[in-house]
């Protein structure tokens, strides 16, 4: 083997420990970060016990909270059947009030008359007021149907419908604020 063999071997030797050299460097770097992997595994460890410790401790706070609770609960409930039972004995039973007497019309005057007594009454039973019958009652026949266009008020909004007239008593009231009709 001459020289220029020898140093080319040598060189080829001395590149070779150098990577090799350069490589148990990295995984000596790579052997250090899993042993910071291995801290943190712990650490997570005792972490995830820590929270499983908290979780049952609070599940323990909520549970006692709760039969508190529903300890008040079932004492307040004794104590209101208690009182109510006391308080059966002072009650006093109101009968109920009789059935309204029906409605005799009187002849207040002609049938157009009547038949706007009994509209404007029926509506006042219902809640409107101010109400203003539409229809020319001078040739109605009291003794058919009879549709008549009303205008009145309720809870301060104008209400504007119908209402069916039938043998001198209402049958059908159809009514519905303006701004239902608006479109």
């Amino acid at each position: 083997m001459d020289a220029m063999q020898f140093g080319l071997f040598f060189v080829a030797l001395v590149v070779g420990y150098v990577l090799v050299h350069l490589r148990l460097v990295r995984f000596e770097e790579h052997l250090q970060k899993l042993a910071g992997i291995r801290g943190l595994d712990d650490r997570l460890r005792a972490l995830d016990d820590r929270l499983r410790q908290l979780a049952e401790s609070f599940d323990k706070v909520r549970l006692d909270r709760v039969e508190g609770q529903l300890e008040r609960l079932h004492d307040d409930l004794e104590d209101l059947r208690e009182a109510t039972t006391d308080v059966q004995h002072a009650v006093v039973q109101i009968p109920p009030p009789p059935a309204p007497a029906p409605l005799v019309e009187t002849p207040v005057g002609s049938a157009a008359e009547r038949m706007v007594a009994l509209v404007e009454s029926r509506l006042l039973e219902l809640g409107y007021h101010e109400v203003d019958v539409l229809n020319d009652l001078a040739s109605i026949d009291a003794t058919r149907d009879v549709e008549l266009q009303v205008e009145c008020w309720r809870g301060g909004m104008p209400v504007k419908g119908r209402v069916l007239v039938r043998n001198g008593s209402v049958r059908d009231v159809a009514l519905q604020t303006v701004a239902q009709m608006f479109p």
